[in-house]
């Protein structure tokens, strides 16, 4: 019985936890989904309420896949950036992604409070973003 209650005090936080591996791996997923153009696994990564229906169903539909495969291709690799803390959703995570047609750019995402995508952006830039490629670069 303790056993078990360990495991019901524990699971819900590995949801939410904001670590690099968490990342790592929710950004895989959706790399697999969208290069399988699966729509509906994408779709899955969201908290599914009624006010996001319209919005999740014309993002992911096959033609919106179709036209963002024609723009960029499919997802070659991705790195982890950092945290972006300039931007006003925290947590934040920048990812530096190479598309087969439209090379590098950048993908961004954070979790809402019930561990699902609540901030996803396909292709993005700040200046806090631009600061965690800087710091990239100088690592090179």
């Amino acid at each position: 019985m303790k056993k078990m209650l360990i495991v019901l005090v524990f699971t819900p936080s590995i949801g939410f936890s904001q670590s690099r591996h968490v990342y790592d791996s929710v950004m895989g997923k959706f790399v697999s989904y969208y290069n399988a153009m699966k729509g509906d696994s994408i779709k899955a990564m969201w908290y599914f309420d009624k006010d996001m229906v319209k919005w999740l169903n014309d993002a992911w539909s096959n033609q919106s896949l179709i036209e963002l495969h024609q723009e960029y291709g499919k997802i070659q690799s991705f790195g982890f950036l950092g945290i972006d803390k300039e931007d006003p959703n925290p947590g934040l995570a920048v990812f530096k992604t190479k598309f087969s047609v439209a090379g590098s750019k950048t993908l961004s995402f954070a979790f809402d409070s019930t561990g699902y995508f609540g901030t996803f952006r396909f292709v993005t830039s700040s200046p806090g973003i631009d600061k965690l490629l800087k710091a990239e670069r100088k690592k090179h």
